[in-house]
């Protein structure tokens, strides 16, 4: 009966992380994508049967590229920030933040950046690899 319990609890385990990584591989997909849309992103909860904030991804590599991505909106960041609130703090290998990658977007708002900053403070002061800060980025971005 040990055996059994331990062989269900692994597969419960292993569905979860399969489940957690092809959410992982469709946000990056929308995210990167040139139809990046709220509309894409609410089906993409739905069929996920997503809560916000009750989820747990090891990668938000998605959110870098949202935030980076010319389609992305005010209302799709919020989204994203409810269903993901650590997603404002993700530092990529390079030191880079959300903030980083909002920054190198030419179509960014003030409202975008304003809901990076209030999800992680910190992010303004974060340096990458190369020593730019988010400011530095924007700065280069807009001239």
């Amino acid at each position: 009966a040990f055996k059994q319990t331990r062989t269900m609890s692994e597969s419960n385990n292993n569905s979860q992380q399969s489940s957690a990584a092809l959410l992982s591989r469709g946000l990056l997909e929308l995210c990167i994508s040139e139809s990046l849309s709220m509309g894409g992103l609410r089906e993409l909860i739905a069929r996920h049967g997503l809560t916000p904030n009750n989820i747990h991804v090891d990668d938000y590599k998605f959110f870098h590229c949202a935030c980076h991505n010319g389609r992305v909106t005010e209302e799709i960041i919020r989204c994203l920030l409810e269903y993901f609130p650590d997603a404002a703090g993700a530092i990529d290998n390079n030191g880079r933040s959300p903030l980083h990658f909002a920054c190198q977007n030419q179509n960014v708002t003030g409202n975008i950046i304003r809901l990076l900053i209030d999800a992680a403070p910190a992010s303004v002061r974060s340096v990458t690899k190369r020593g730019a800060m988010p400011l530095h980025i924007l700065c280069e971005n807009k001239k």
